[in-house]
């Protein structure tokens, strides 16, 4: 049977189900029940997701864009660092200022 058809003679739906139609994660659902963002009953440990509900939030969702339009502009590289000095400059011992052999 299809998503369409099954989504059609279910009145309800559990979290992992409303996420796989919805096409997010479970985690997400949860949060949006959790908000009160998405209807849901709660039987014991388990939540029912009306279908009426998961409907209305596919009506009310933007339709997605593309993903390279909202990939942001690369920022521009910084400037090189000039080469890291440690201990005297080469070629000058301070020993030899000191006067020692």
């Amino acid at each position: 049977m299809s998503e369409q058809r099954m989504a059609e003679s279910r009145q309800f739906f559990s979290i992992p189900e409303a996420a796989a139609l919805m096409g997010v994660s479970r985690i997400a659902i949860f949060k949006k029940v959790k908000k009160g963002k998405l209807a849901a009953i709660r039987i014991g440990r388990n939540w029912a997701i009306p279908a009426h509900a998961i409907a209305a939030t596919e009506e009310a969702r933007p339709p997605r864009a593309a993903a390279y339009d909202k990939a942001p502009a690369r920022p521009p590289a910084p400037p090189p660092r000039p080469p890291a000095t440690r201990g005297p400059a080469p070629g000058t011992d301070p020993l030899d200022e000191m006067g020692w052999d």
